[in-house]
């Protein structure tokens, strides 16, 4: 039985029991990276031409949150989860930045987005075009999928598949809220990790 005892304490050691990697993600929960999932670095940041053909970066919204939803036109739930961000955007519009990426144009394989096709997905939901961007790089990514980024670009959440708004709701409202208290007095959520 001790060793047992002593296994699981060893293994706890090595891998830090009760510090979880969403996903197996390295970003997801990392409180010590500052790179909204890499996508900033001392080199740059990564640009993506949004609806109105101006050059943007997650990092460009730096001081709020980020809920970024990677969609593509042909995907039905992407439809479903895009009237959702709608209605989100009034509700948390102090709070939150919703950033829509988009990552292909048509159902062909490699199907390059353009700053068309973000426009014309702003158009089609009513969203606003300056955050609504084309990802030329991301072709092969299974979408939905959510990221949430804090106001100083760590990645507190991510997901894929289709969420409703009560689920929504409550994922921001936890995680902003566990945020919050980590940035205020460095009270850690379970979920939270230091690298």
């Amino acid at each position: 039985m001790w060793i047992l005892a002593l296994g699981v304490i060893g293994f706890c050691l090595v891998l830090g029991c009760g510090k979880s990697r969403t996903n197996d993600n390295p970003y997801v929960g990392n409180m010590d990276d500052y790179t909204y999932s890499g996508q900033r670095s001392d080199e740059g940041c990564v640009y993506r031409v949004n609806g109105h053909g101006e050059e943007v970066c997650v990092a460009d919204f730096e001081g709020r949150f980020v809920w970024a939803d990677y969609a593509a036109p042909w995907c039905r739930p992407c439809v479903a989860q895009a009237k959702i961000i709608k209605a989100l955007e009034t509700e948390f519009s102090d709070e939150v930045v919703f950033l829509t990426v988009i990552t292909s144009a048509k159902s062909e394989f490699q199907s390059i987005p353009t700053q068309e096709t973000a426009n014309a997905w702003a158009q089609r939901f009513k969203l606003d075009p300056a955050k609504v961007v084309a990802a030329t790089n991301r072709w092969g990514m299974t979408i939905p999928t959510h990221i949430l980024f804090s106001p100083t670009g760590q990645t507190l959440y991510r997901a894929v598949g289709f969420l409703s708004k009560q689920q929504l709701q409550e994922i921001m409202a936890a995680y902003i809220q566990d945020w919050e208290n980590w940035s205020e007095n460095g009270t850690e959520a379970e979920w939270m990790w230091s690298g």
